[in-house]
């Protein structure tokens, strides 16, 4: 189980981000997994990287609009 603080933490984080609070609740259940999985990173280290990681997966939906349309 998840120390308290982090909860919080990664609530307040995913909610910035605009997480639902389905969403937050399985970025919540991934974390616990991959601090398992990874017991010697900190648990905060962990969230952030799977924060980053979801929000290049998100980058990947949105379509590339070119800022050079003069060119």
């Amino acid at each position: 189980m998840l120390d308290r603080n982090l909860g919080r933490y990664v609530k307040t984080i995913t909610a910035e981000n605009g997480y639902s609070e389905e969403e937050q609740a399985h970025f919540l259940m991934r974390l616990e997994c991959a601090c398992i999985d990874n017991p010697e990173l900190p648990p905060t280290f962990v969230a952030n990287c799977l924060l980053s990681l979801s929000e290049s997966k998100l980058d990947e939906l949105l379509p590339f609009e070119s800022s050079n349309k003069g060119i």
